[in-house]
């Protein structure tokens, strides 16, 4: 590792050392629509990140630019970008005006995630959506992830005021990891045990987001294992082209506060800065699920509500950067994150109550036009973080015992205990969860445009090591720890043919230190046709296990099958070594998708993005599956009886019953295919109208054998389920630039198919709504009688509603907006997620003053 760090330092130094000193200038101007100069305008160059603002005039300069092709982004809020590609010559002037028309036009935008280089978006090998600055500016919410439920081909999942998650292409549970989530080029998945996406506890503040892309389908092959059904790509303002202080405050129902804040400096032709911070707190939604307790010692087997203390959520994050221009075209940065998060969050299990979850990173970048370094280490302190369903029972179960004398052997693990006692032991490391845990990445990139021939390359190699440390509260590492070490390199070619044609190839391997080499190609051929473009694709991704999938021991009910679970089946004899049982490692999932896609204008007026894909999946990652039997080890690590959520009882002879516990496997082969289909209309400049419709489908929902996931000889309803809507449709219109352009209102409908899901012990069923979830598991072959497995309390099927969003603003000055929002308008039953609450109205207000910085000089970077 050291020698790749002396390497990467040589590159760098000679990068930094040797730029070309032939420079070339650009001066220009931009105008409205009629003609009158823009003041504050922003103009990115797209290669380097180098930006500036027009002045007072609508003028603006770059100096000292090296001699070779360039792409200015020109945009401004409320307007349409301008994308203009200029040759640099060495030793002369580029002269260019730019107009700009109000309001974005869907097509036009300049993405960088589907190819990791400045792309318009209908010319993207890849479907893909964007989020911009002007849909974050007209949101109430301090959660810019509301906007998902607009995007096509996403499903869009909310478990509370604060807590939303994204899925794509079917087959969702809590554990969902197969959509890679980044932040300026940085992988902001969690450190540690679990690896989830971040959600609320992502250190960037809604004011800081220039633009969220989401890119669906398969993207190993450039961004590695986990890019399996796409990536959410969050790229925050570059502090030398977005300049000033905004402050924000949002106020709204369920006693929800928002504040916050953003400041950046140009400080002088070489450094510039920029920090954010956010304070929010509120109440979740008063929903107490279903715990199982007491049997045995502790009395009659009873069902109780979660015990639940505070409803309380609460987020405080913050970010600082510093930038360093060596060069207009070269520079380093430096950037800090932490957050500290408390909410309830939904579980393949249960819920648990995070609390003081503290998130950080350490991220420092170097970027040339054809070199981007990059190192970066993230942090996971779990806090006070317990499961509520744990606790709720052994509270419970100890208060209730039967067992009252201490002088009794069995007082110690099982007798009574007064309620602050009970709560002590409720507490305890095992239900409470204890981790400090990190991961250290690092990247390295280079690309270079072949422009005579035609062609641009791209190479890049990176490192991941992963180093949780749960002192074996979630993971069986008490005893060893577990690291995981993951490397790989990839290799893109694009290719510009005749007829307006691009094509697109890209190759990577990937070496894990468990699972061993995984190979992800891709392809893309794009048409150019009129204003918008056809693309075919096919790609290859892989979705490696993450650690808890790996390693977990959580709850006595949850284990890793890494490296295989070694368990005695129900019905065996205990006393037989030779009963003991081992399910199959886990392999990493693979699957192969061809799509098949068009975006682009196909009147003056309409816009469409339609796509349909099919994709093959082997080893297909299964959600946790139950499991007859009574646990012995994971891997090579004993598990203890007495720490078993459902050890069973065993017959005077010796024979085991009603043992369970839940594991992640691997299926054989599953099929899933879907297509997305998105309309815009523009009926005038001020209104527009947005229609949306998904399907999803897969061959998973058959008997077929192939499909039995924990290998019991019967494929059981979890083991089938599509786990997502057949169908979702989304509409909406959009009145702009009322008032002399201070006014919008924004109305949107969104229908989701009625669903039955499972999530590990999570169970939500039209057939078993009110009743404790149980899933029929054939018949034991060792004793020919019925199996069945025991899931959590049933609150019924998901989804089946329709819901109206209302949002509207108002320009009360240049300085200063007011925004409103209402979600689910008409307080419809809308549950998104097993053992999650109904989502009822939500309203939100908004007050945000916007103070620009003056331009020091102009294009001086």
């Amino acid at each position: 590792m050291k020698n790749l760090y002396f390497i990467l330092f040589c590159i760098i130094a000679c990068q930094a050392t040797c730029l070309a000193q032939s420079t070339g200038r650009v001066t220009g101007k931009v105008n409205d629509a009629e003609g009158l100069p823009m003041a504050g305008a922003n103009i990115l160059i797209l290669e380097t990140g180098t930006g500036t603002a027009t002045d007072s005039a609508g003028d603006f300069s770059f100096t000292d630019l090296r001699a070779g092709r360039i792409t200015l982004k020109i945009s401004f809020v409320g307007y349409a970008d301008v994308v203009e590609n200029l040759k640099i010559k060495a030793n002369s002037t580029n002269e260019i005006t730019i107009k700009l028309s109000i309001r974005p036009i869907a097509g036009d935008e300049v993405v960088i995630t589907s190819s990791r280089r400045p792309e318009k978006i209908t010319r993207a090998p890849a479907t893909i959506s964007v989020i911009s600055a002007s849909d974050l500016e007209e949101s109430a919410s301090f959660n810019p992830a509301e906007l998902l439920s607009k995007i096509q081909g996403v499903e869009f999942v909310r478990t509370g005021v604060n807590s939303i998650s994204i899925n794509a292409r079917g087959f969702n549970s809590a554990f969902n990891t197969k959509i890679l989530q980044m932040t300026d080029g940085r992988n902001s998945m969690l450190a540690g045990a679990n690896g989830l996406p971040p959600g609320m506890m992502n250190t960037v503040v809604k004011e800081d987001i220039e633009r969220l892309e989401i890119v669906l389908g398969p993207n190993s092959a450039l961004y590695g294992p986990n890019a399996h059904n796409g990536i959410f790509n969050t790229i925050t303002k570059d502090p030398r082209k977005y300049q000033g202080t905004t402050v924000a405050l949002t106020a709204g129902n369920q006693q929800v506060f928002s504040g916050r804040f953003r400041h950046a400096t140009k400080i002088n032709e070489h450094w510039a800065y920029k920090v954010t911070g956010e304070y929010t707190t509120g109440k979740d939604f008063n929903f107490k699920d279903s715990v199982y307790a007491g049997g045995g010692v502790y009395g009659p087997a009873v069902v109780i509500p979660e015990r639940i203390s505070s409803y309380q959520f609460k987020y405080i994050k913050g970010e600082a950067h510093l930038f360093y221009n060596f060069t207009p075209r070269s520079y380093a940065a430096l950037t800090y994150g932490r957050s500290n998060s408390t909410y309830l969050n939904v579980t393949n299990l249960t819920r648990n109550y995070q609390q003081d979850w503290i998130f950080t990173f350490l991220q420092g970048r170097f970027v040339t036009p054809h070199l981007f370094v990059q190192f970066y280490q993230t942090w996971a302190d779990a806090g006070k973080s317990f499961g509520v369903a744990s606790y709720t029972r052994d509270f419970w179960n100890r208060t209730h015992s039967t067992i009252t004398d201490p002088a009794n052997p069995a007082f110690a693990a099982t007798g009574y205990l007064a309620p602050d006692q009970a709560e002590e032991y409720a507490m305890r490391v095992g239900n409470v969860f204890k981790e400090n845990s990190k991961r250290l990445n690092s990247e390295i990139q280079y690309n270079y445009d072949f422009e005579h021939a035609g062609l641009f390359l791209i190479a890049s190699a990176t490192y991941q090591k992963d180093e949780p440390d749960t002192y074996g509260s979630i993971l069986v590492d008490k005893v060893q720890k577990v690291d995981i070490t993951q490397y790989g390199a990839a290799l893109q070619l694009e290719k510009t043919l005749p007829g307006d044609v691009k094509f697109t190839a890209a190759a990577r391997i990937d070496h894990h230190s468990l699972f061993g080499e995984m190979f992800s190609p891709k392809f893309g051929l794009v048409k150019g046709i009129g204003s918008g473009a056809m693309r075919l694709t096919w790609g290859r991704a892989f979705a490696a296990p993450i650690i808890l999938f790996q390693r977990a021991s959580v709850f006595g009910l949850i284990f890793g099958n890494g490296n295989g679970v070694k368990y005695i089946p129900n019905g065996a004899n205990t006393n037989d070594p030779a009963a003991i049982t081992k399910t199959t490692p886990l392999s990493p999932e693979q699957i192969n998708t061809w799509e098949l896609g068009y975006k682009g204008k196909v009147t003056k007026k309409i816009y469409v993005d339609v796509n349909a894909y099919y994709g093959k999946s082997k080893n297909f990652l299964s959600p946790a599956i139950s499991v007859g039997g009574r646990t012995v080890s994971v891997g090579d690590f004993p598990i203890e009886t007495n720490t078993l959520l459902f050890p069973g009882t065993v017959t005077n002879s010796g024979i085991l019953n009603g043992a369970a516990f839940s594991t992640y496997f691997n299926y054989g082969e599953v099929s899933s295919y879907g297509a997305d289909a998105g309309l815009n209309y523009y009926a005038n400049s001020k209104i527009s109208i947005a229609l949306k419709y998904s399907w999803f489908g897969s061959d998973i929902t058959s008997e077929n054998i192939k499909n039995d996931a924990n290998k019991d000889g019967y494929v059981a309803v979890d083991e089938r389920s599509l786990n997502a809507p057949k169908n979702r449709i989304m509409g909406s219109i959009s009145i702009q630039d009322l008032l002399h352009s201070k006014v919008f209102c924004n109305i949107s409908a969104r229908w989701v198919q009625q669903f039955d899901m499972y999530s590990g012990s999570q169970i939500g069923t039209r057939e078993g709504k009110g009743k404790r979830g149980m899933v029929y598991g054939g018949k034991n072959p060792i004793n020919d009688q019925p199996r069945y497995y025991a899931k959590n309390f049933d609150w019924g099927p998901i989804g089946g509603f329709t819901t109206f969003d209302i949002s509207a603003g108002y320009k009360v000055s240049e300085l200063m907006s007011l925004n409103g929002s209402i979600s689910n308008a008409f307080n419809t039953k809308q549950i998104e997620f097993v053992a999650s609450p109904s989502i009822g109205r939500l309203y939100s207000v908004e007050l945000k003053v916007n103070v620009a910085a003056k331009n020091k000089k102009p294009g001086s970077l």
